[in-house]
């Protein structure tokens, strides 16, 4: 090995040095640089795993918040939905009051309007009766003209008024 060492021509007092050389600057590579540098790249490992995790429970969370969002939109539209039918079924019985008011103002009406017939037919009846009066009383001056009206039978003119009142009466249900 010694004739091998001289014949690629290496000092095993230089090869000696250089190694010593090696080792320290290994060891100043590895204290100054290397050690800061892995230090560096461990805490920013660890901010990394931190940050996934944060983006893992963030996307869980929103996962939550996104199945909490349908369930109150799912909640809201069933409210609205009730409100709706609530609406529909007050309106129906709105509508049937409307029309039962209506149907009673219409009765009402049509009741004024019988009462005022009738007080009109009676209002007609007494004034045919008392022109009818008058007119038998003409009628009956003119036939019994001679006589003086204190003297005219108060019976004839009675009978006469009562026949007339049959004969409306019979005219009226006709």
């Amino acid at each position: 090995m010694s004739e091998l060492i001289k014949h690629f021509g290496i000092d095993w007092r230089l090869l000696l040095a250089q190694a010593v050389n090696f080792l320290i600057l290994l060891w100043v590579l590895k204290r100054y640089a290397y050690g800061p540098i892995l230090e560096i790249l461990r805490k920013r490992r660890i901010e990394i795993e931190k940050g996934l995790e944060f983006t893992q429970t963030a996307g869980e969370k929103l996962r939550h918040i996104e199945k909490e969002r349908e369930e109150k939109l799912r909640e809201a539209q069933k409210e609205a939905l009730a409100i709706v039918n609530n609406a529909d079924v007050i309106a129906k019985k709105r509508k049937e009051e409307i029309i039962q008011q209506a149907n009673q103002k219409v009765e009402i009406a049509i009741a004024d309007a019988k009462r005022l017939i009738e007080d009109e037919k009676a209002r007609l009846r007494e004034e045919v009766y008392e022109k009818g009066e008058k007119l038998v009383r003409l009628g009956i001056e003119r036939v019994l003209g001679k006589l003086p009206p204190q003297a005219r039978d108060g019976e004839l003119i009675k009978e006469a008024l009562l026949e007339f009142k049959r004969s409306a009466s019979e005219v009226q249900s006709h």
